[in-house]
Formats: structure tokens, C-alpha cells, sequence
């Protein structure tokens, strides 16, 4: 299948009803499609760069943020580590990295009439591997999806939050035991500051040397202020309002802040679609290039028990609802490897079984599914995460093409 040839007007066609002909269509996107042999099937960009009248055309190379596709580069990162013997997936990062040494669980909080009610904290035993933290069973989650949290964070008069760009967002407490639940959260930031630690290398440095420059990533950094042009050529963000569905400028809440003082390895990166699909490339191909093929076989496979992967369920068949959980078919369900998440079964019309994908709450969706040989990037920059009209744009791609493909084999 991943031989095949693909119509390229029907994808075109989908491209441009999405950003000229729909009411209130999307800004601009940027589709590419790619097989295991490294070959780039399709690989075009409709719309515009920002909302202005007179705005230029979106390409393919127009800087975005990448947001929690960031977590697939990282990972990538952590399996380089491994593959030098720096770390072993299930190492005790607790023991590389300080601020985890002495990490705590919050339990709840103790009966009050007052608003401020008092913590109650355990201490952790337990390790936390580095398997763990990417595939989100440390007891990491992000501190604005859980309201206990949160209430945490307002009593101690906290201003660091997952969004802030630093460390300090992510030092709070656990929500469960490792390797006693699954939640969605900074375990790829912490991921990476063991590697930094590790290599002795900032994340950027490390992934420079071992990511980026061997695959001709000139576009891609954690520092795109430094970059000179970069931002003003970088795509805008977009809000579409919830109440009468038209984008305006802007992403509040939803943005990283600029400029950020880490290098977050979960949400941190900037690049252009054309970069990313270098990386997908490689891990679709099973490595080999900058990873060893050991290592990505270990990314692609499902690393859940029966309780994380049950834990792993409720998060999206709830928080996750409106968001991965709505690119799937009604009924079906999944898993997690390292960095993503994996399919149980055939997507009709779609997908094969144990295909992995990857999201962005910025606007991004790729999967990679081994089994056709055949994967997919779609990529914008608009919030809230779950935008109805990318979802559909995306199903109605990836639809075309596997029928196409299909259909020729």
C-alpha cells in the first residue's frame, strides 16, 4: 500500500472546502502524507498565515507551535539516551533528577468551613521510572486539569502553572502512586530534564545534535526568539469564539508563554510541518537513522497493565472527550505506548490496528500506522483544543487517502 499513488485533487478538493468554502472555515492547515520508505505522498498547505485580509499564503515551511507534539520529539530524545546507555527505561529518575527526590502525593485535603482547607500530603516510596513518565502512569498530571490541584496551588499563593515555560510549573505533587493510575501530564518535561541532566546538554543542545542537525532541522527549536525573523513568519494563533463560531486573534490560556525559560519537553517546541515530518518519517521507517530500530519497536508497543489502561480509558472518555477521543470511531478503544496513544482495532475506512497518534491542543494530529506502512500529519494553530471542523477535516483526509490506497492495492 504505501507504493501506491495518490489522487491529489480530492485532497486539494478537502483542503480548500475546509479553508474558503465552509462557514466560518479554518485559518489555514497544512496536510502531508508519507510512507515507510521515507517518500512524501502529499504535502500541501491551503488558507492563510494569519487572519489579516491581506495576509500571505500558509506553506508548508510557515513556523507553528507544535505544542504536545513536542512530546514525540522528546521521547525520540530519551530513546537516543537510552540507545548511549546515559538511562534505562525503567531507571529511577527520582535519583537523577533533584526536584523529584522528595516529591509528595496529594491525598485530598482536611474537613474546613474556611476557603483555604489545609493539604493532606503523603510521602512517595515508590521509584518513577523513566517508562513511566512517558507513557503518563508517574502520577504527573498537569496542575490545571485537576481541581485539587489547582485548590493546592491558590493556598500556597502559586503563580507557576503547566503554561508558564518553566520547571517550576510542573514541581507539585502527584495525584496517585506510580504506576497505580494513568493521567496526561509533564512526565515528557521531567523526561527531558533527566536527559539534560544525564547529557549535560540542554534540551535544545541535545536534540540539536542528536535530532535536528542530522535531519536537517533548521526550523526547529525551543527558542524562536533567537531565531532572527522567526516569529513574525511563524503562523497565528486563532480562537474560534464559542458563541458564534467565527476565529479571532489570539489563544490566551491555551499558549506556552514567550519567551520560556526551559526547554519544555511536552509542550515546548516550534518547527514547520515540512521539519516534523522528518521525524515521523524515521519512526514510521522503525528507525535506524538517529534511533536504533530496538527503540522505536519500543515506542510503538502498547506499555499499560490492565489498571493504567482502564485508568487510561475513564481520562478519554472524559477530559479527553472532545478532543483525541472524537477522531475515533464510536465504541472503539485504545492504549498507550511511549509518547502516544495506540489503537486496539481497524479503523473503519481508516487506520490499521496498533497505529500510533500524536496531538497538539494548538492544532495538530499525526499518526503513523505500521501495518499499511502509511502515516499522516495535519497540522494548524487554533483553540480551543477538539475544534469540530479539524476533526472532520482530519477524518475526511485520512478517509481519502486509505481509500485510494486501497483501492489501487
Amino acid at each position: 500500500m504505501s507504493e501506491k499513488k495518490l489522487d491529489l485533487q480530492e485532497l486539494d478538493q478537502i483542503l480548500k472546502k475546509n479553508t474558503s468554502e465552509l462557514r466560518n472555515p479554518l485559518q489555514g492547515v497544512s496536510f502531508s502524507v508519507f510512507n515507510n520508505k521515507g517518500d512524501t505522498l502529499y504535502s500541501k498547505a491551503y488558507g492563510s498565515r494569519t487572519l489579516e485580509p491581506q495576509s500571505e499564503p500558509l506553506t508548508t515551511d510557515t513556523p507553528i507551535w507544535t505544542a504536545s507534539l513536542t512530546k514525540l520529539i522528546t521521547t525520540v530524545a530519551c530513546m537516543i539516551a537510552v540507545d548511549q546507555g546515559l538511562i534505562g527505561l525503567d531507571d529511577n529518575v527520582r535519583e537523577i533528577v533533584p526536584e523529584l527526590k522528595d516529591i509528595e502525593l496529594l491525598a485530598g485535603f482536611e474537613d474546613s468551613d474556611s476557603k483555604q482547607r489545609k493539604p493532606i500530603l503523603k510521602a512517595v516510596e515508590a521509584p518513577i521510572s523513566l517508562r513511566q513518565l512517558l507513557n503518563h502512569t508517574s502520577g504527573f498530571t498537569y496542575d490545571v486539569f485537576d481541581a485539587g490541584l489547582m485548590e493546592w496551588s491558590r493556598g500556597l499563593g502559586r503563580t507557576a502553572h503547566s503554561h508558564c515555560g518553566s520547571y517550576e510549573g510542573y514541581k507539585h505533587p502527584l495525584i496517585h502512586e506510580p504506576g497505580q493510575g494513568w493521567a496526561y501530564g509533564p512526565g515528557m518535561d521531567w523526561a527531558g530534564r533527566a536527559v539534560e541532566l544525564l547529557s549535560g546538554l540542554t534540551l535544545e543542545d541535545f536534540m540539536q545534535k542528536h535530532i535536528f542537525s542530522p535531519l536537517s532541522m533548521h526550523s526547529t527549536t525551543f527558542r524562536p526568539e533567537k531565531v532572527p525573523g522567526y516569529l513574525s513568519r511563524r503562523m497565528s494563533h486563532a480562537i474560534r469564539d464559542p458563541a458564534t463560531g467565527v476565529l479571532i486573534p489570539g489563544g490566551g490560556r491555551h499558549l506556552l508563554a514567550l519567551p520560556a525559560q526551559d526547554c519544555i519537553g511536552g509542550m515546548g517546541l516550534y518547527s514547520t510541518p515540512s521539519e516534523l515530518l522528518k521525524v515521523l518519517k524515521e519512526v514510521l521507517a522503525g528507525g535506524g537513522s538517529i534511533v536504533k530500530r530496538e527503540s522505536v519497536a519500543e515506542m510503538l508497543k502498547a506499555q499499560l497493565n490492565e489498571e493504567t489502561n482502564a485508568a487510561f480509558g475513564k481520562v478519554i472518555d472524559g477530559r479527553a472527550k472532545h478532543h483525541l477521543r472524537q477522531t475515533w470511531p464510536e465504541g472503539y478503544d485504545g492504549t498507550f505506548g511511549l509518547s502516544a496513544s495506540i489503537n486496539l482495532d481497524d479503523f473503519p475506512g481508516r487506520r490499521s490496528k496498533d497505529s500510533m497518534n500524536w496531538a497538539g491542543s494548538s492544532g495538530l494530529h499525526a499518526w503513523i500506522d505500521p501495518s499499511s506502512g502509511i502515516g499522516g500529519l495535519l497540522t494548524t494553530q487554533l483553540s480551543p483544543p477538539g475544534d469540530p471542523m479539524f476533526t472532520k477535516c482530519l477524518i475526511d483526509l485520512e478517509t481519502a487517502v486509505y481509500s485510494q490506497l486501497r483501492a489501487t492495492n
